[in-house]
């Protein structure tokens, strides 16, 4: 039994420094898709976030570009919405994303001083309604899941058959620290965990406390997804690397993308 246990944690420790020196789509296996001809084509992907330069070279096809904020740029300054809009459809070979040929449709709904508003978030909403996006990332979050409004709106995002994916927040390791909107029912909500398979220490996990003190919480997160140390796009181009449930959503919705190329 001790001889098996020694030879198990030596596999295991082998396929995690394999894992380690690979990409995030590697872990995936996109590339079993990929070679039969599937690479995220015609799939319209809303990334929610702080934007993304037209003319970047990680991506092929940064199909619109729409701004719902004060600033008069439709450019990332931060490089958070960059990297996110990488992660699901860099082309680039140091840090490739799961659907390289997927429309991008970057909606711009934070400044580059990270300030944001649930107006700005509704009349974006309501355009991702209106252009029939496919699958939506919201790298986004926050506490306030009484904002009735928003609340709402999500749920005609997926009345209108949009799959919307959000980051679950990265508020761990206590309980009962999920962000709103990945902590709804009909969102795909995703929590982070590391190459070695363990829960991330920073990832908010349930239960929801949406029904209490009047019903009762429900599991959350839905799906796990690697953010620790994920490999994504720069403001203006070149790669770097991430943590956070705002990496680990992109790998969902990344995922979900390419997947939807196939049907």
């Amino acid at each position: 039994h001790g001889d098996g246990e020694g030879h198990n944690s030596n596999s295991t420790s082998r396929r995690r420094r394999k894992l380690q020196s690979q990409h995030v789509v590697d872990a995936f296996n996109a590339n079993a898709l990929w070679s039969k001809g599937f690479s995220g084509a015609k799939v319209r992907m809303a990334v929610f976030d702080t934007g993304v330069r037209s003319d970047h070279p990680h991506f092929r096809h940064v199909k619109e570009r729409t701004n719902w904020t004060h600033e008069n740029t439709l450019n990332d300054g931060l490089g958070h919405g960059t990297f996110v809009a990488g992660v699901i459809a860099s082309q680039d070979g140091q840090c490739p994303g799961f659907a390289p040929d997927a429309e991008i449709h970057a909606f711009r709904v934070f400044t580059n001083d990270q300030v944001s508003y649930t107006s700005w978030f509704l009349d974006a909403f309501n355009y991702a309604i209106a252009t029939e996006m496919q699958v939506l990332n919201l790298s986004i979050g926050g506490p306030d899941y009484l904002d009735r409004p928003f609340v709402e709106k999500i749920w005609e995002i997926t009345a209108n058959r949009i799959i919307m994916v959000s980051a679950i927040g990265n508020d761990g390791p206590l309980y009962g620290t999920l962000n709103n909107p990945a902590d709804q029912m009909d969102v795909i909500g995703v929590g982070g965990i590391d190459y070695h398979q363990n829960i991330a220490s920073f990832s908010s996990r349930g239960m929801s406390t949406h029904e209490l003190p009047n019903g009762y919480g429900r599991v959350k997160p839905d799906v796990v997804a690697y953010g620790r140390d994920v490999m994504g796009s720069r403001i203006t181009g070149g790669c770097r690397s991430l943590s956070g449930t705002s990496v680990a959503s992109p790998v969902v919705a990344g995922a979900v993308g390419l997947l939807s190329s196939v049907i």
